[in-house]
């Protein structure tokens, strides 16, 4: 692994020579594989675009995030700053490989390019992709291999998750609203012993001394509690939606706009609120903290996949599908 960290490091050391310049548009870029990103544009689709293909993109980037997460407690390796030689433009406490950023675009954004089927907007997203990946390199984030790894394992997802969506769909809707609820419930449980049994086989390994102080909340499976809650809350949410809240994303774009501003403070009053509130009861690390983790990331996707579309109907701001 030295030899493809010292050409990373090499690499990368060529690339900051551009630093101050391009700092402010790196960072951009990495702020468009963040979760903040993702909780802006993924609602923006399920309210005023498509709902199934805004459910679906919600879905991939769960499951594309918690393989992410599993193989970097599981590969536990340093961050390039972490061992030295390049500036620090970014802080990051989890493990380098792999990119959750290259991983969770690829997928996100290949899903959104498959449905658009548009040449423009794939070319888009091939641009949008490949400055994610520099900007995780330019801001000493990431080694090339950790974004090569994350874009391969993001494109083998996309794949598997474009050929059986539809079956998987067809599936549950089979299945009654209460079988739904609690199907999402064992996956989200699921989820965290992914991270459980992730941290528990490198448990007897530890961290070089030359790197681990920066790695003190590298194994933390706090990030599991936020996917599981995040798919439950989806799944329980787009169920009762599907019974008793179904709604039309179409409307004038003046309507659409008021849509996902209501839709979208929402969002934001949650996730932030519910941060600070839960902040003063307990710490991430301890179980009381895990369990408000699952129940403030559940509360954001229930309130995007149903709560929000509730009042949309009650305020006029969608019409009822029939």
């Amino acid at each position: 692994m030295e030899p493809l960290q010292q050409f990373g490091i090499s690499l990368i050391q060529a690339l900051q020579t551009l630093s101050p310049s391009l700092d402010g548009l790196m960072k951009f870029f990495t702020f468009l594989g963040r979760i903040e990103f993702y909780l802006l544009i993924i609602p923006l689709i399920y309210w005023t675009i498509d709902k199934r293909i805004g459910m679906r993109a919600l879905s991939i980037l769960i499951f594309i995030d918690t393989l992410g997460m599993a193989f970097k407690l599981l590969f536990h390796q340093p961050r390039p700053y972490w061992i030295g030689g390049v500036k620090q433009l970014a802080e990051e406490s989890s493990y380098g490989i792999a990119s959750t950023h290259a991983s969770d675009s690829l997928a996100v954004g290949g899903y959104l390019a498959y449905r658009v089927k548009k040449t423009w907007f794939w070319l888009v997203i091939g641009v949008v992709l490949l400055f994610i990946g520099l900007s995780r390199l330019y801001l000493s984030a990431h080694f090339p291999h950790d974004v090569l790894f994350g874009w391969l394992i993001g494109g083998i997802v996309l794949w598997g998750f474009i050929r059986s969506a539809d079956r998987v769909a067809i599936w549950a809707k089979s299945k009654t609203l209460t079988t739904q609820i609690v199907i999402g419930f064992l996956i989200s449980i699921a989820i965290i012993l992914i991270g459980a049994l992730s941290r528990f086989l490198i448990s007897g390994i530890s961290d070089p001394a030359a790197w681990s102080s920066y790695a003190t909340k590298a194994r933390t499976i706090s990030p599991f509690f936020t996917l599981s809650g995040a798919l439950f809350g989806s799944i329980a949410g787009y169920g009762l939606m599907r019974q008793y809240a179904r709604f039309q994303t179409s409307g004038t774009l003046g309507i659409r706009i008021l849509r996902y501003l209501v839709g979208i403070i929402g969002v934001v009053l949650i996730y932030f609120g519910l941060d600070v509130v839960f902040g003063l009861l307990a710490t991430d690390e301890t179980t009381l903290g895990y369990v408000l983790r699952f129940i403030r990331y559940a509360a954001v996707t229930f309130w995007m996949t149903w709560g929000a579309p509730f009042v949309f109907l009650k305020i006029k701001l969608a019409e009822a599908e029939t």
